[in-house]
This record gives C-alpha cells, structure tokens and sequence, in this order.
C-alpha cells in the first residue's frame, strides 16, 4: 500500500485549479498519507527547499500562458520544482497531472535536461503519465468554455495504477519505507517520554517534562559541564540522549515489525573501484567542517609537525617480495655499482612525486573521546597523523600491522580522487584548543568509522607485547 511509504509528509499536490486537485486530495486522506497541496505560486510554495518523494504535478498551470510558449511553460515549472526540492539527486517521482499530457510533457522532459534550469543532476527518478481526461468528464457550455467534472469511482482506478507503477522501483519503494520507519521510531520515542512524564502523578505533567529533560541531557554532558553550559548547549546534550533513545525503537521496529517491506531485486556487488570509493565516502564521511574539536575532525597537516617521509617509509613493504623493492630493482638493472639508489631513496622518490600530484596528502585525524568532548573534560585534543594514500599506490603498502590503520577505499570530493587513509598509532599526540583551531579541517569521520579507528588504538596501546631480553 501507498501509506507503506508515504507517511512522512514529503506528498505535494500542485494544481492551480483545487476542484481538479480535491479528488486526489481526498483520496490521499483515505489512505492516510499526509501532504501539502499548493496551486503553484511562489507564495504556496515552502520557503526553504523540502525534502519531497511524490509530486502530483499539473502541468496546465497557469492558464494564461501561451501553450505555445515553451520557453515560460519551462520557466514556470522549472522554477517551482527548483523552489520546492531540496533534493540533490532523483531522489523522488513525479506523477504527472494533465489535460494536455501528450502535448506538454515532452517539453516537461526537455526541460529536466537543459542545465540551464539547475535540474540535470536531480531529474525525477520515474515520471508517472497521467491523462485528467480519463479521470474527468468534459463538459462545454454554449460560449464553447470547457468545465471537468470528476468521475466518480475512478479514485480506485487512480491509484491502482499509482501504486502498480510504484512497485516497478523495489529500490525507491524500500528507501521510501525506511523514512517511514525512522518517522515511527520518532513519535514512539517521543511518546515514551511523555508515558514516563504520566507515571509520576504528584505533579503536572510539564513539570515532570522540563525533569525528564534536563536529567536526560545531565546524563550526557555530565553534572558539572552542564552547570557551565547555556541553554543551547544544554539542548545539544538533550538531543544526543534522544539519538540514543531512538537506535533502539529503529531496531525493534526492524526486528518486530512483522508488517515491514521486502526487497527482492539483489544483485552481485559491484567491485569497480570508482562505485566502492563513492558509496564508502556516503557511509564513512561527513561533509561538516564545523567544530575542530568534534572527535573524527581531519585535517590537512602541517609537514613539518611530524616526521612525514618516516611514517610514508614505514608504512611500505620494503622486503623482498615488495612491490617497492621490485621495481627499485628494476630502475638498478644495468647501472654501475655507484649509479645504483637505495630503496629508501626510491621511497623518498615516490614520496615527493606523489606528494607535488596529491597522490600523498598529511593528515591528522581528532581522535578525543566524544564523552570528553562533550562534557568538556578535555584538557589536550588527542590526534593521530596519517596521510591521504591515492589507491593507485595501495599495493606497495604493508599489511596490516597493529601500529597502523588502513581504511576502506574512499572518494575525497575536494580532491575529486580516490584515497586510502593510513594513520600509524605511534605517533599519537595532543593539542590544546588554540593550537587545534589554526588547523586546517577537510571533513569529519562518521562514528562508526571512529569508532574502528579508536577500537584498534586502543588494542594497540594496551597490548601486553614479549620481552626479549
């Protein structure tokens, strides 16, 4: 059903003329499926762009426009898709709504592709046709002016058909559901909250709201830090504990929810480097630059803070089955004994070319615990240096060893190429807030990925080890 993954309120219906809307209106009120309807004009369209997954699209707006005037039809639509979407991709479907389907809507689909109209990389990612003729009587009166009377019992036929096309796309369909499921998860953790406020009879129910409130956020921040804060920074830590809170009712809805979708369209990984780099990036990095104290912050790094060359040198596998000391054999072929370069040198070498290409960038990396951060514990930030390692350069390196990390393929936007990132353990250090302030931060790591990178510090300084003596 429709209501499966429609329940967000990301429904528009646009259509200048309401009688003509109304059927569709009341039919998405039957199937519970919230939406906003609007006629078109900018003063019915939401202020800031809004995240939108359906849109009933009447493509005989304004009527006083020339039908042969492509180029203000294209102006008019383009302008209230670019008003209404703050999607950046094909992320949502447009049904679309019209007496003149045929006629129009090749110009509606010549205009997605002009980059003119700021479209091209957020088309649709389906168009439903749609003819209001077949849903509509025509009715002409005598100064030949046509009025369209809505069929009735045709609502069943509509959305029959809606919801056939809908189920073509398994992928939107389950995308659209997990919305929902984030949605429900929302209101039922907000509704614990208020179940809990109730339990307590001896006074009013706000009061126990403002306590439950306030305690929450203390159990993030901590009572001494939240004395200290003001009042956003103590909504901050309130917001923290409700993510907490709401992981679980996610889970619970995914595990005991026996009313969940099924996704059948499997097919085999794709293991091309370029898709593996970009889907890890949208799983493993956050765009934000705010915040260097936050924990997972990257920055580029100053070479002269760390012994850069060292840390690029210990991370190759310099043995004899290297790739490193292969082709330093190679280059040595035929050289007199004087002529021949050592395979640090050759490292060296690889290190200053690959550096001046981007192919090698220094980087550190915050990796203060986020309670400390929070809670303003810390006194030192502590860091880890590493550096951005082009994947081209991925075989020359070590496995894994327990004094450095290696992370999954990654697609770094601000240098449009494809990284690995290496950090070595032994260098760790800190910084005080100033010092971390003039650094120079990149993006932030997502809290799983920190939490890899820290979990295997962690081992890394707590290991017993062997003694040799």
């Amino acid at each position: 059903m429709m209501s499966n993954y429609f329940s967000s309120g990301n429904v528009y219906v646009i259509d200048d003329v309401f009688e003509e809307a109304k059927p569709i209106i009341n039919s998405l009120y039957k199937l519970q499926i919230p939406h906003i309807y609007s006629d078109g004009s900018g003063s019915s369209l939401p202020e800031l762009p809004v995240q939108v997954r359906l849109i009933f699209l009447d493509l005989n707006l304004k009527p006083t426009i020339n039908p042969e005037d492509k180029k203000s039809f294209k102006n008019l639509h383009a302008s209230i898709l670019n008003k209404l979407l703050e999607n950046n991709s094909c992320s949502y479907v447009v049904l679309v709504w019209s007496k003149e389907e045929e006629t129009l809507l090749s110009d509606f689909k010549s205009m997605l592709l002009d980059e003119d109209y700021n479209l091209l990389h957020r088309q649709p990612l389906d168009i439903i046709e749609l003819n209001k003729k077949n849903y509509f009587s025509q009715n002409n009166d005598e100064q030949g002016d046509s009025t369209f009377t809505w069929i009735p019992g045709t609502e069943t036929q509509l959305f029959e058909l809606i919801t056939q096309k809908l189920n073509e796309n398994e992928a939107f369909k389950i995308l659209s559901s997990w919305e929902t499921l984030i949605r429900k998860s929302g209101s039922k953790t907000v509704d614990s909250l208020f179940e809990l406020a109730c339990f307590n009879s001896e006074k009013s129910i706000s009061i126990n709201l403002n306590q439950i409130i306030s305690n929450l956020s203390i159990s993030v921040l901590g009572a001494k830090n939240f004395k200290l804060l003001d009042n956003q920074g103590k909504t901050d830590g309130f917001m923290l504990a409700l993510s907490e809170l709401i992981d679980d009712e996610i889970d619970k809805e995914i595990i005991l929810n026996t009313q969940k979708p099924e996704f059948t369209k499997w097919v085999k990984p794709n293991l091309n480097d370029d898709f593996i780099c970009q889907l890890n990036s949208k799983l493993l990095i956050s765009k934000d630059i705010r915040k260097k104290e936050l924990t997972g912050s990257l920055f580029v790094a100053d070479p002269a803070r760390h012994d850069f060359l060292n840390l690029f040198t210990e991370s190759f596998d310099i043995s004899k089955d290297g790739k490193a000391t292969h082709e330093c054999i190679k280059i040595n072929e035929g050289k007199g004994k004087g002529e021949k370069i050592k395979i640090e040198e050759y490292i060296e070498k690889l290190f200053i070319d690959n550096s001046n290409r981007k192919y090698v960038i220094p980087i550190e990396i915050n990796l203060t615990p986020l309670c400390d951060v929070v809670q303003k514990k810390e006194k030192y930030y502590r860091l880890v240096p590493g550096f951005l390692l082009h994947i081209d350069l991925r075989d020359y390196l070590l496995q894994s060893t327990d004094r450095n990390y290696k992370s999954p393929f990654l697609f770094i936007e601000i240098y449009h190429l494809n990284y690995i990132i290496i950090l070595d353990y032994r260098y760790l250090y800190s910084l005080t807030f100033e010092e971390l302030g003039r650094l120079d931060k990149l993006f932030t790591l997502r809290k799983n990925f920190v939490d890899d990178i820290q979990l295997k510090l962690s081992n890394h300084v707590s290991r017993l080890g062997v003694l040799n003596l």
